[in-house]
């Protein structure tokens, strides 16, 4: 496990806050059969060597082991490996590139075009992770099918087939913009996924959220093309979509109470001439009586009577 880990000279490198030397210890504490120290790596993790999505040289030099964690059984929690892995694809593909594909130059260097090659070098495991006995693998390995596997008819395949596979709506909607991703990537691949997508939007066996997807993923892939049927079309799934979504009713919670509370009286059935006439009590006293915080009306039999004099 992890061969080369220690080849590398971690201490040269840095991440948001120095010396990186610390990563081998956060890959090992990955695997580690202790939740709590999972959880703590994992924060750290994403805190310093991945920093509100910065991707360092460092960053980079770590993904061969990521991969190796995701693809082991024995590692805890794969599924937040996983999704690791394609954070740091996603956002060096967003940081590092212009929209034609050009490098973006920074100083000091980043690792953002180091880990894009790889990821892609690598890109076939993420079909075999979107096959993984877990669900929570297979839905975070989707979206690399579109962000790294170059392979379009096979990524094309695989998310067809995902499709009919899965049953839940998150893997679903992944599945859609996925498909989308890889349209935008790769250009080889636009035409048979717009085909698909229309045919999805077009197909009520499919529902009306899983549909409602393929509508916006496919305004998103090409704007220009879309008729002017797509706008009701969409507001007509988006209604469908929210009848489809069961809400369930959450009873209010009651506040802690520091004394115990004070039984009510049972309410009769026939509200008496006093309650009646409180509550149909709205105006404000006379002037003497301003001193009173009661409010009284004409109809209410227990308001003072008030004398100039008092």
């Amino acid at each position: 496990m992890f061969d080369g880990l220690h080849d590398i000279d971690w201490a040269s490198m840095e991440h948001a806050y120095g010396s990186a030397e610390e990563v081998p210890a956060l890959l090992w504490a990955l695997r580690s059969p202790d939740a709590e120290e999972r959880r703590r790596a994992l924060d750290r993790f994403y805190g310093a060597v991945h920093h509100q999505g910065d991707v360092y040289p460092a960053t980079a030099a770590s993904l061969p082991f990521l991969f190796e964690l995701a693809a082991d059984g024995a590692t805890p929690e794969r599924a937040a490996v996983v999704a690791l892995l394609v954070s740091i694809g996603q956002e060096s593909l967003e940081r590092g590139f212009e929209d034609d594909g050009t490098e973006i130059e920074y100083y000091p260097p980043t690792g953002c075009a180091q880990a894009a090659a790889f990821l892609r070098e690598r890109g076939a495991e993420f079909a075999e992770l979107a096959h993984d006995v877990e669900p929570d693998v297979r839905l975070a390995a989707i979206p690399g099918l579109g962000l790294f596997l170059d392979d379009a008819d096979r990524a094309a395949a695989v998310l067809r087939e995902r499709l009919a596979a899965e049953r839940g709506i998150a893997a679903r909607l992944r599945i859609v913009e996925a498909a989308a991703t890889l349209a935008l990537r790769v250009p080889a691949a636009t035409h048979q996924v717009m085909n698909w997508l229309a045919g999805l939007a077009a197909d009520p066996a499919w529902g009306p959220v899983t549909r409602l997807a393929a509508v916006v993923q496919r305004a998103r892939c090409a704007p220009d093309e879309i008729g002017e049927d797509v706008v009701p079309a969409a507001v007509g799934l988006l209604r469908e979509s929210t009848r489809a979504i069961p809400v369930r009713r959450i009873a209010p919670a009651r506040a802690a109470r520091s004394h115990p509370r004070t039984p009510l009286r049972p309410r009769s059935s026939q509200p008496s001439r006093t309650s009646t006439a409180a509550r149909a009590c709205t105006h404000r006293p006379p002037p003497c009586c301003a001193r009173s915080t009661t409010f009284w009306g004409p109809g209410c039999r227990s308001a003072p009577r008030c004398s100039p004099s008092s």
